[in-house]
């Protein structure tokens, strides 16, 4: 079974550059100016609108401020800041000067940096003064990977669209982003990139109305790592006053956040990578970005727990604190310990085979069977029941689907319906199950080719894919229209299906109503295609058997 932090691979394939303006050849003299609370900043017009790239929200989380809560950027002005190109993307293992960008989420410099903490703004033509709604988008990647200033997230076409202003922004990763070690004052407490999540919102709250935003209608959308944040911050109270509604896209809301003494013992580990006596944060301080990046990455196969095996899906991530984190997300869904604002949650049909297959490596019967057995101890038994060996030779396409439902669909019913038991109505459910029709768009990684991979309904939405020369097809095109027309109506008045006064419906034909995910409605949820339709029951049987034996965290 592949691990989880390879899930977006094969995403854009060949994008390896973005048509973002540079300062040399698009940026104009007269090019938009904003004035922002740290000092004006100067952007890009566009055909759709206008951009600023690469405006600091934070300060450099580096030297004394390394694992540190994310600090205000010192103000420019009066001199005017140069947003015209992306910033670097945070510390990782992938988007180096000689990675291809398999997954289209690598600033074009292929450029990385500990001072990774900007954002880009994208606000859509419009002809009067009145106030957008924001939507601001969480990049995916494990915790692991990714960045906001890739092309796959050019959010032109999405702000155009929806009559929105998009803001996306890049936030702390791995160790740096989640690393727990030492005590008391100056020691690393961990979700470090949760809390630069929260800081760009409150860079909204801040200067968003300088942009034409309204800072009173926020729409937090992600996808996987993502949309696992955008589920998460519904639980955080200081998260609470920040965003009005939330869209989540593929979170693997299966994967368990480590508790404090776990996150304790990985961290210990990741000190002896980098030959520091544990604890000592002076000298996890002293290492080099370099160093911090190979330790991070030596130590993504300890097991803590080795009665818990679903950590190795998520080397690096939030943990339970107490505090900012209060417990397991699918657990305070059940409880009812969630802010009750509107919610859109879905996944896509074949989540898992981008990861499952990404190894090339032919599955045995065997192997299949003791991974299940890892991973679901004395369930296991009852799981192969359910998902039995086919005997073939290659148990991957039962494996992918087996990872597929445990990992995405049936833990974001289980946590919607617990959702709508506590009396919160604004909620619906969606699959998306068009795969794309680009071709060699999946490059070597053919196994996606006419299959809807983990992240396939992210190019729907952001529709950036003209960037590089792929077009959709006629339906295509109204499929991610009507998705536009949806998620545009939902930031605008908390209902995909409530017009707003300014957006008109993109598709060539009208949309059907997509009920909210109730008893009352029988449970429909809209299934993304061409056409789109509706259904209900979706995947009831497996998702009954998953939350019978309860292996949600």
């Amino acid at each position: 079974m592949a691990k989880l932090g390879l899930i977006f691979l094969g995403i854009f394939l060949g994008i390896l550059d973005v048509l973002y303006p540079s300062p040399a050849e698009d940026h104009t003299a007269d090019g938009p100016v904003v004035d922002t609370m740290y000092g004006p900043i100067k952007g890009v017009y566009l055909e759709q609108g206008s951009m600023f790239l690469g405006v600091p929200f934070a300060a450099p989380p580096v030297g004394s401020l390394r694992w540190q809560p994310p600090q205000p950027p010192s103000k420019w002005g009066p001199k005017t800041y140069n947003a015209t190109a992306p910033s670097a993307a945070c510390i990782q293992q992938e988007c180096g000067p000689d990675d291809a960008d398999t997954i289209g989420q690598c600033p074009p410099s292929r450029k990385k940096s500990e001072d990774c903490l900007y954002l880009n703004v994208f606000v859509p033509f419009k002809t009067d003064k009145s106030k957008l709604p924001v939507i601001f988008w969480i990049h995916g990647g494990n915790f692991w990977g990714g960045s906001a200033m890739g092309p796959l997230y050019d959010g032109r076409f999405l702000a155009n669209k929806t009559k929105t202003v998009v803001v996306a922004a890049n936030y702390r990763l791995s160790a740096l982003g989640f690393l727990v070690a030492g005590q008391g004052e100056g020691a690393a407490t961990g979700n470090f990139g949760i809390l630069d999540q929260i800081a760009a919102l409150q860079w909204i709250q801040d200067n968003i109305a300088e942009f034409g935003g309204d800072k009173d209608r926020v729409t937090i959308f992600g996808q996987s790592a993502g949309a696992y944040s955008v589920v998460l911050h519904m639980t955080v109270n200081k998260s609470d006053h920040l965003f009005h509604r939330a869209i989540a896209a593929s979170p693997p809301l299966s994967l368990t956040f480590r508790s404090r003494v776990g996150a304790i013992i990985y961290g210990d580990e990741f000190s002896r990578q980098l030959n520091c006596t544990l604890g000592d944060m002076r000298c996890l301080r002293a290492a080099s970005a370099s160093q911090v990046s190979k330790a991070q990455y030596a130590v993504r196969t300890k097991i803590v727990n080795p009665f818990d095996l679903i950590e190795l899906f998520e080397p690096w991530g939030p943990t339970v604190d107490g505090d900012l984190v209060r417990g397991q997300v699918v657990d305070a869904f059940e409880n009812g310990m969630f802010q009750k604002k509107p919610l859109i949650i879905g996944s896509t049909t074949e989540e898992a085979i981008a990861f499952v297959y990404e190894t090339g490596q032919i599955l045995s019967t065997l192997e299949y069977e003791a991974a299940v057995y890892g991973l679901f101890l004395t369930e296991g038994s009852a799981v192969l029941r359910q998902y039995p060996p086919s005997h073939s030779g290659d148990e991957r396409p039962i494996d992918s689907v087996l990872v597929t439902h445990y990992l995405f669909p049936c833990p974001a019913r289980y946590a919607i319906r617990n959702a709508a038991k506590h009396n919160d109505t604004d909620l619906w459910l969606y699959v998306f199950a068009h795969p794309l029709s680009f071709k060699h768009v999946w490059g070597n990684f053919t196994h996606c080719e006419g299959h809807v991979c983990h992240g396939t309904d992210v190019v729907f939405a952001f529709q950036s894919q003209t960037l590089r020369g792929y077009h959709f097809t006629a339906d295509e095109q109204v499929l991610a229209d009507s998705m536009a027309y949806y998620y545009g109506n939902f930031a605008h008045t908390g209902d995909p299906n409530k017009p707003a006064s300014r957006l008109t419906k993109q598709a060539s034909s009208d949309p059907p109503r997509w009920p909210p995910y109730l008893s009352s409605e029988n449970y429909t949820n809209i299934r993304f295609n061409t056409p789109n339709s509706l259904e209900q029951g979706y995947l009831q049987e497996k998702c009954d058997f998953w939350d019978s034996i309860s292996p949600y965290p």
